[in-house]
């Protein structure tokens, strides 16, 4: 894909492993698409408090916060975190199919349980918001800085998995007596400990949660349609944030051959914090002690950045797509500019 194609992109999912800088480069790039031009929106999650300063906010809330470009006061920017559980208390409020049905759902102590410990419930909130923004005609270019995963295709395959739960057979093979007792011995450690949270009633709770949630199986089927369209619409571009390693090399090989089994293209590749070569220094100066230190220190930064480049010419050839290294820069609060150069190094 050329820079044109990638730009021409009206969303874009940064995934990848935590730890990697996947957070600040979608705030890179959403600063560089805004100084091009475009109204952009980045949806982040949980982002450093640095990153926060870096933008202008004291803080990152679920609130939609416009950020000031010192470099472009006429951008258009904004951002919010992701919030699984407001979302997801949404996604209930839209599908229950009435007023007494959604309080009794959104008061059960089970489904709050189920939010804040079931798997996929942040990728589920973070797909339900890409949706409503979607739609949305205030947006030219939408950024998402996808939570961290184990499983990098939980993002994709939440909503599936979700309404899968949801169908009306799951939910009834559940109510059956037969059912529950084979679901508890299936999971004897889940289930003791939601029975030390819940109480010795858990089974009722579980029983009363199922039947509330009767009649709400076709929107979350919808929903899931809905975000398969957007997941696979050429609009959209899938792009994987790691580090030149052995690790994640393996890790980004696996990923793209799932992403293969969804009919999904992944669109490139950002090799973020390189190490540069370390620079020559004169060294005359430095008493023996000094420069054996320095000449080690040298010695251990260009062997990591001979590995790390092996690793990335790796990555160019096992994954077939544009491969883009991003040397490790310090991001001070005040260096928003540094950001807007990350982002447009992303667009190369």
């Amino acid at each position: 894909m050329n820079d044109l194609q990638f730009l021409s992109k009206r969303i874009y999912l940064l995934g990848g492993p935590g730890g990697v800088g996947k957070t600040t480069l979608a705030a890179s790039l959403a600063i560089h698409l805004s100084s091009l031009g475009h109204r952009t929106l980045v949806l982040t999650v949980d982002p450093a408090k640095r990153l926060a300063q870096a933008l202008g906010f004291k803080s990152f809330s679920q609130n939609l916060q416009k950020v000031h470009l010192p470099h472009n006061p006429q951008a258009h920017l904004t951002a919010s975190m992701l919030d699984s559980e407001l979302y997801f208390d949404k996604v209930i409020e839209r599908f229950a199919p009435s007023p007494e049905q959604k309080r009794k759902i959104l008061e059960n102590r089970l489904y709050r349980t189920m939010v804040d410990s079931l798997g996929g419930s942040h990728e589920y909130a973070a797909m339900e918001r890409l949706l409503e923004f979607a739609s949305s005609p205030d947006y030219d270019k939408i950024v998402v800085d996808t939570p961290p995963t184990q499983n990098a295709l939980d993002l994709i395959r939440a909503p599936q998995r979700l309404a899968s739960f949801m169908d009306s057979s799951v939910i009834s093979w559940f109510q059956k007596k037969g059912g529950f007792q084979l679901f508890q011995r299936g999971t004897q450690l889940a289930m003791k400990g939601l029975q030390k949270i819940l109480g010795s009633d858990f089974l009722e709770h579980l029983s009363v949660f199922l039947t509330d949630l009767q009649g709400m199986q076709s929107g979350f089927k919808e929903r899931h349609l809905a975000v398969l369209d957007l997941l696979k619409n050429p609009s959209t571009a899938f792009v994987l944030v790691t580090q030149a390693s052995e690790a994640r090399f393996l890790e980004s090989v696996e990923f793209r051959k799932m992403l293969e089994t969804e009919h999904l293209n992944l669109d490139r590749v950002i090799l973020n914090r390189l190490e540069p070569s370390f620079p020559k220094l004169d060294l005359g100066s430095l008493n023996p002690p000094e420069r054996e230190w320095m000449e080690g220190l040298a010695r251990f930064f260009n062997d990591l950045h001979v590995v790390q480049e092996k690793w990335a010419e790796a990555f160019q050839v096992a994954l077939a797509v544009k491969t883009i290294r991003i040397n490790r820069k310090p991001l001070r609060s005040s260096e928003i500019e540094t950001l807007r150069e990350m982002g447009a190094e992303l667009s190369d």
